[in-house]
């Protein structure tokens, strides 16, 4: 039960009109045993409110799962709907890792494990503008004589969705539209469930009247107190299920208006329970997983290695298949992104998530040859390839050095680069290439060139899933021992 002394350092006010609790997670990206336990604390705090009549809602803002967890990725994330379904949510809205990582034909069947409202209201068909039928635009929830509006909105990361089919509206203006519907509808409080991250959310509740809270995600802030911007309170409540918020509205059921808000992030505790029920459905799709993953892809008659501060077989065959998916002259990668070497004998899915976590994607685009040169030459200094990396789709930890495909460096004794070929022909610094590369280079900065790209393209398959079609090639992994550093002594 939640402990009378943690009660009052909250600092709540319970007025003697009506409370309404909302209660949020957010970011969990299938750190499952961390939220297990929060599930615990959640339970305990929503019986005990619901026990002296108080009104609880509980809501996900997305997210909450991550294809780099065996779990998730053996399933396509139906571990997380079960767990979401199992805890009661009253509503999830669809995050980046949910819309681009899962397959779109696992969708609806996500939707159905879930069995609660996934709010969705700025995903449409593209053939066709229409909805998706297993998505809400927006829910309302009756309640105690208050009429609770809720809807979502997801990142609109338009480039990725659209090489899938999927439109992205802006989110600002779905705002718009669905703050009137719901007015319209009779809704008294109007709840936003916004993917957006928090610069956005500040935006829209400075630009878009009517909605009364924001509960938001996707940026991982925590926010120990509610911010409020004009009428509208934002919460958010970090990442990894470390933390899940708590936002008591003061409603005055007279005017049927919010008159005042408070809440804070409450910590996961070390000594939080696993909860019972949540275990027992994650053992039991965790087997599922288990049973998918076990596949074997190839079978290998050597080791491929893998090293982050030089070249390696196993990078040059994921580098060599890029160029083939893609039909660029050139292409390349941070080492990094392979986080262990593969072989000899039978290689299973599971070790291919074990080798390769990260739900990272192939771009192509057009660089030049001065601009490849620079990559390329930085790439051999220690400052880049054992620099960690984070974010952006990266579970690595070493950035790594480049993997290449389709050139060939020539290299000093001192590990600098002298020059660069294509084919048999020197890199040319004014003319421009077609490469392939992928999106963590493009996002992530870490080679300000790579972002310089142009006419970026975005295409949609995890490296994992090239580097499987790449083992089943012999010819492919006889090449993949061709060198592409030729060191000059």
């Amino acid at each position: 039960m939640v402990k009378e002394t943690d009660r009052a350092l909250r600092g709540f006010c319970y007025n003697k009109g009506m409370n309404i609790h909302l209660i949020h997670t957010n970011d969990v990206h299938s750190h499952y045993e961390e939220f297990l336990k929060l599930a615990s604390s959640i339970r305990d705090l929503r019986d005990e409110l619901q026990a002296r009549g108080e009104i609880v809602f509980l809501f996900d803002i997305g997210d909450h799962a991550d294809r780099s967890r065996a779990e998730t990725d053996g399933t396509f994330g139906l571990t997380n709907a079960a767990l979401l379904r199992e805890l009661g949510y009253d509503g999830f809205v669809f995050g980046n890792n949910e819309g681009l990582t899962l397959p779109q034909q696992s969708w609806e069947a996500f939707c159905q494990e879930a069995s609660i409202p996934v709010l969705v209201s700025n995903l449409f068909k593209l053939e066709d503008g229409r909805r998706y039928p297993f998505f809400r635009e927006h829910s309302l929830i009756y309640r105690e004589g208050v009429t609770l509006g809720v809807f979502g909105l997801t990142a609109p990361f338009a480039t990725y969705y659209e090489r899938g089919g999927v439109q992205v509206v802006n989110p600002e203006e779905c705002a718009v539209e669905q703050v009137r519907i719901l007015r319209e509808k009779g809704a008294d409080i109007i709840v936003l469930l916004s993917h957006l991250g928090l610069k956005a959310d500040r935006r829209i509740a400075a630009n878009v009247p009517g909605i009364d809270v924001i509960l938001g995600g996707h940026t991982h802030h925590v926010l120990e107190r509610p911010e409020r911007v004009g009428d509208t309170w934002i919460g958010q409540a970090g990442k990894y299920a470390a933390y899940y918020g708590h936002m008591v509205l003061d409603y005055d059921h007279i005017s049927r208006k919010v008159r005042d808000v408070s809440g804070i992030v409450i910590p996961n505790e070390e000594e939080n329970e696993v909860d019972g029920e949540l275990a027992r459905v994650f053992s039991e799709w965790r087997e599922v997983a288990q049973r998918t993953l076990s596949t074997v892809v190839a079978d290998l008659p050597c080791t491929l290695y893998n090293r982050i501060d030089g070249e390696s077989p196993l990078a040059n065959l994921l580098a060599d298949e890029l160029r083939l998916l893609t039909g660029t002259e050139i292409a390349f990668f941070n080492t990094g992104t392979l986080l262990s070497s593969l072989g000899p004998g039978a290689v299973t899915k599971m070790m291919l998530l074990n080798c390769c976590p990260s739900p990272i994607m192939p771009v192509t685009g057009k660089y030049t040859g001065a601009e490849l040169k620079r990559i390329f030459a930085k790439s051999l200094l220690p400052a880049y390839f054992e620099k960690i990396g984070f974010g952006f789709g990266f579970r690595g930890r070493e950035i790594g050095t480049m993997a290449v495909s389709g050139v060939t460096w020539e290299v000093g004794h001192d590990g600098a680069l002298l020059s660069v070929r294509v084919g048999d022909q020197p890199l040319l610094d004014d003319h421009l290439y077609s490469c392939a590369t992928i999106d963590y280079l493009t996002f992530s900065g870490v080679y300000e060139e790579v972002k310089l790209g142009r006419h970026l393209r975005h295409e949609p398959i995890f490296l994992r899933e090239l580097l499987e079609r790449a083992l089943k090639d012999p010819g492919a992994l006889e090449r993949a021992y061709v060198p592409r550093r030729i060191r000059k002594e």
